[in-house]
């Protein structure tokens, strides 16, 4: 059947073209993301600031949980911590002891000099790694050395904010090496307030150390030194590997349905040749081998040259990321084979699972029936599509019902809501299509070739469902994941707004924070790791200060805010303290983004609501015994006033201004989706379209034997096409409405007066694009067929 299959893509080429293209865009696709989520994996970081030290010594940054799983068996799962725990205050005194060993305590502070961030670190660290200085190390409180390049110069005087408040130091060397400022140590020391971050040991074996230190040290060598170093990429290539996957999950799922929709409109079209093969004495089998042959040629080939343009457009699409700050500057994409080898593989997967309803229903082809079948749509609803979309769009009608119910909880079955909507549409798609389209014809489309366009319309089943479905997902998914975002961004604001009672919100001018403020209420963001099951979850935290109630306005269930204090009290939010069965009065176990294990007592417990439902809020002592010293990172004022080095703001700018580059790498992260979605919704459609096109060429004969000008039905299949993509629009339209009066239901309960905020340029702008590849992919080809003479196009064979 392979050589068959052969002759019939030779034969039908115009009919596979679609599916190539969709195969082909699917496997570059998969290549580019697979190429570049591999080359965010890092071979193994080569120490920088420690490359010069035999032995690095820091905290413990992990949580780990081990599960016993039965008969013996115990799992264990680890999370790495922001940053590692405190080491002991007398470790460099020990580990000094040894003989022959050579120590240097490494402190880092985050400090803005001139405008800009920096770490500052101890003097005695930049012999940790190679550096030339011009002038002198500093020797005074006030003495300061920068890194090159700088435009500043020994003796020139700069203004610093660090966590101690405002300094001006001298500058008495320049240096060339990784960025930083070195102070003097015991200015350093200051800084840090004791806080030591790592331990520098030359000398001495790594054994020895580890004797030293003991097991809840970390002792680092060879290029596991570059583990105590800063990885400022290391949160941007996780975000980029996220979307990356996102991606290549869409353009698995979207490309098997359009190659899906494709072999099942070919073999609908090719009925009566698959019946004449019947009638030569194939049997169902080789009519199913004969489909699944087609789709492993096209997809070998389609594979092979998607593999080859991944390998060309990784590159650039990785400095994109770079660009658009989803990935570290720099960033870029390597050629590695098992990406490659990966993407060719799912997309023969792709192609022959795609292909795999279609052949089963090709085996099903009687002879005689087929035919004798005429030229029409009949049973295109099968009893598989009645039972899947009734069950589907029961599933989004029960889930609508109980999101005003479940209050936030269901906020985030809303999208689910959605996506189930959409796909019980599409599979009822010819029973909902064809009516709907001459409905929207009666009232868009008057005369006699909006007449022809609504009849065809309605008795074309399979052209028009066909063209719905890919319009009403790709249209659907857009409005709903677009306004659902941007409504659930507003109501969190205006929430977090709305609690706020101070009368200013101070911010700082950069990354040291605000000082020891003396008044108002200081505020810093953190994370805590929660047990979940058999993992640790990161969930929000948030340190305040004494007082945060009379700034605040927090919906409390039970308990008193006013009693968070000291270094042993937590206030939960509603939703963490019900999946961790934590109450007022009772005890949370949890970690503190340096990993150090604590057990605080819940001191109150917060009502529902859309921003603090699942954070933590801790007491502002308990980040000073074990966080790194850095200023606030807001100060709540209780009457106007202003702080130096700070900016005063509303709590609306405040919020506004937080969230800000997070919305707008989610608006990109989505455009990037949806877009890749346009581009299949465009295949899908072109390729139904000119496909459709081919075996209407006696209808358009016809037309002209008629009467009708080549303009005339031009007309009537432009006006068609019209009807079926506004109808696409508005079955995705009253999805998107169905879900955000669902969402808009279930926030009544958690935000007062909710909006329903709907981003109208992106929207219409896909769905605007949808509806002009409808049209261009159903006049270009039938202007193409009407450069034939209606006499020998009557003549065409099918």
């Amino acid at each position: 059947m392979l050589s068959v299959a052969r002759q019939t893509l030779r034969a039908r080429w115009a009919s596979f073209v679609g599916v190539f293209v969709a195969l082909a865009l699917g496997a570059c696709l998969l290549a580019t993301t697979g190429l570049t989520i591999a080359s965010t994996v890092s071979d193994g970081r080569q120490p920088v600031w420690y490359s010069q030290a035999d032995v690095v010594v820091t905290g413990s940054q992990t949580v780990s949980i081990t599960v016993d799983e039965g008969d013996g068996e115990r799992s264990t799962s680890t999370q790495r911590t922001r940053r590692p725990q405190q080491l002991p205050a007398d470790t460099a005194a020990r580990l000094g002891a040894l003989p022959g060993a050579t120590v240097v305590v490494d402190r880092a502070v985050p400090v803005d000099v001139a405008g800009a961030p920096f770490d500052a670190h101890p003097w005695s660290s930049a012999g940790l790694h190679p550096l030339t200085l011009d002038g002198a190390g500093p020797r005074g409180d006030d003495e300061v050395v920068l890194t090159a390049p700088t435009d500043r110069r020994p003796g020139d005087r700069v203004e610093a904010w660090t966590p101690l408040g405002h300094r001006t130091w001298t500058v008495v060397g320049i240096v060339t090496g990784p960025p930083a400022v070195y102070l003097a140590d015991p200015a350093a020391a200051l800084l840090a307030g004791g806080r030591v971050d790592a331990i520098a040991v030359n000398g001495v074996a790594a054994g020895q150390v580890r004797d030293v230190v003991g097991p809840d040290a970390a002792v680092l060598t060879g290029d596991r030194r570059a583990g105590a170093e800063p990885d400022p990429d290391a949160d941007l290539l996780a975000v980029a590997a996220s979307l990356l996957g996102t991606t290549a999950g869409v353009a698995v799922f979207v490309s098997v349905f359009v190659v899906a929709g494709t072999f099942a409109f070919a073999v609908a079209q090719r009925r009566r040749e698959l019946a004449l093969l019947r009638a030569a004495g194939a049997t169902p089998r080789q009519v199913r081998r004969l489909v699944l042959g087609e789709a492993l040629i096209v997809g070998v080939v389609a594979g092979v040259a998607g593999c080859a343009a991944g390998t060309l457009v990784a590159p650039p699409f990785a400095a994109w990321l770079a660009g658009s700050g989803f990935a570290p500057a720099g960033f870029t994409a390597r050629f590695i084979l098992w990406p490659l080898l990966a993407a060719f593989g799912v997309s023969l997967l792709v192609a022959l699972t795609g292909a795999a309803v279609a052949a089963r229903r090709a085996g099903r082809v009687r002879p005689i029936e087929a035919l004798r079948e005429a030229s029409v749509d009949r049973r295109v609803m099968t009893a598989g599509r009645w039972v899947f979309g009734i069950l589907f769009l029961g599933g989004a009608a029960v889930l609508l019902a109980l999101v005003p119910r479940l209050g936030g909880e269901a906020i985030a079955l809303v999208l689910l809501d959605a996506q189930l909507a959409i796909t019980g549409i599409a599979l009822l798609a010819p029973v909902v299509a064809p009516p709907l389209s001459w409905l929207v014809g009666r009232l868009l489309v008057p005369g006699v070739a909006g007449a022809l366009a609504r009849d065809n319309a309605r008795t074309a089943v399979r052209r028009t469902s066909s063209t719905v479905a890919p319009i009403l997902v790709t249209v659907g998914i857009a409005a709903a994941t677009f306004a659902a975002t941007a409504t659930l961004w507003d109501a969190s604001e205006r929430a977090a707004a709305a609690r706020v009672t101070a009368a200013t919100i101070a911010l700082p001018a950069g990354a040291a924070g605000i000082a020891d403020p003396g008044t108002g209420v200081p505020t810093a963001g953190s994370v805590v790791y929660v047990r979940t099951d058999d993992y640790a979850e990161e969930v929000d935290a948030l340190y305040t200060g004494p007082g945060v109630e009379t700034v605040l306005r927090l919906p409390v269930r039970s308990g008193a805010v006013a009693d968070l204090a000291g270094t042993d009290t937590v206030v939960v939010g509603s939703a963490l303290a019900r999946a961790s069965g934590w109450r007022t009065g009772g005890t949370a176990d949890l970690w503190l983004d340096d990993a150090t294990p604590v057990r605080l007592r819940v001191v109150a417990v917060l009502e529902p609501s859309l921003d603090l439902d699942q954070t933590v809020l801790l007491p502002w002592a308990l980040r000073a015994a074990h966080l790194p010293r850095t200023g606030a990172d807001a100060v709540y004022l209780t009457r106007t006033s202003s702080l130096d080095g700070a900016r005063t703001v509303t709590a609306a700018e405040y919020f506004r201004s937080r969230d800000a580059e997070q919305r707008r790498l989610n608006h990109l992260a989505l455009v990037a989706v949806l877009g890749m979605a346009l581009v299949y919704t465009s295949i899908a459609i072109a390729n139904t379209l000119v496909m459709s096109t081919g075996g209407r060429s006696r209808d358009l004969a016809v037309l002209r034997l008629g009467g009708g000008t080549p303009r005339q039905v031009l007309t009537m299949i432009g006006a068609e096409a019209l009807l079926v993509g506004v109808t696409g629009v508005l079955l995705a339209g009253l999805v998107a409405a169905g879900m955000l009066a669902g969402l808009r239901a279930g926030l009544v309960h958690l935000v007062a007066d909710p909006r329903t905020v709907v981003p109208w340029t992106p929207i219409l702008l896909i769905a605007g694009a949808c509806v002009t590849i409808t049209f261009v992919a159903s006049v270009v080809p039938a202007a193409l067929v009407l450069r034939t003479p209606p006499g020998r196009l009557s003549s065409v064979r099918e």
